[in-house]
């Protein structure tokens, strides 16, 4: 009976930091969405920043990391492709927590590292870009900002149909961890967490290691998918 609350409970705690930091993202793209809603009659959907329009996302970005109890960074993400008078351009307007403080990551100023990483390619903005959906991408190693495994959660910006950047969170798995450890080793069985890849996330045995690819055993004894993306199996 112990051993089954140890799973439920960490179940709910999974699920907890995934609901809430969805719905933060979630509501900060509405709020992108409002703010940037002057470029609707535009005929192509890439943005640059108004003065006025980065203040007000900054106001809203740094409002939810403040709220947020789980996330490490969160911020705007666009792309506005090359013009015959102007070169491309990555937006890239990032928040991150430091010491209970919020940073901005300045790392819009250097456009030729955002054109050698072009975050275009990767899942977290590629797939609400074609999609025109929410999308959990990780883990995975955050080049761009922090160097370390990340999960992000990232949700389209539209403007009516268009698309016009991403609202994307990032949870630090290191965090995540630490957060849900306790639980884990409370299951004195294997216990993994992982993503819907299985691609390992966490676990209670140091030789699963963060970002390795596990493979079901036969003898598994629980599974579950306590919330989207996210799987639990206990062997």
């Amino acid at each position: 009976m112990t051993q089954h609350l140890d799973v439920e409970e960490l179940q709910n705690l999974l699920k907890t930091v995934v609901d809430e930091t969805t719905s933060i993202t979630e509501t900060l793209a509405s709020k992108a969405s409002k703010i940037l809603s002057k470029h609707a009659s535009e005929k192509n959907a890439d943005i640059k920043l108004s003065t006025s329009e980065r203040a007000a996302l900054q106001r809203e970005i740094k409002k939810a990391l403040s709220q947020s109890h789980y996330s490490q960074g969160t911020g705007f993400a666009s792309y506005s492709p090359a013009t015959q008078d102007e070169q491309d351009y990555w937006t890239l307007e990032w928040w991150y927590k430091k010491e209970d403080q919020l940073q901005q990551a300045k790392l819009e100023n250097y456009q030729n590292a955002q054109r050698f990483l072009d975050f275009r390619s990767f899942e977290w903005f590629h797939k609400p870009a074609q999609n025109k959906s929410p999308c959990i991408h990780g883990p995975y190693v955050d080049y761009i900002c922090n160097g370390a495994y990340t999960i992000t959660i990232a949700h389209p910006v539209m403007i009516h149909d268009h698309f016009i950047g991403v609202i994307a969170t990032d949870i630090l798995v290191s965090a995540l961890e630490k957060l849900l450890m306790p639980k884990l080793k409370n299951i004195k069985q294997k216990a993994v967490i992982m993503n819907d890849s299985s691609r390992v996330i966490t676990s209670n045995d140091i030789s699963i290691r963060t970002g390795t690819l596990f493979k079901a055993k036969t003898d598994q004894q629980f599974f579950s998918q306590p919330c989207q993306s996210f799987q639990l199996v206990v062997i």
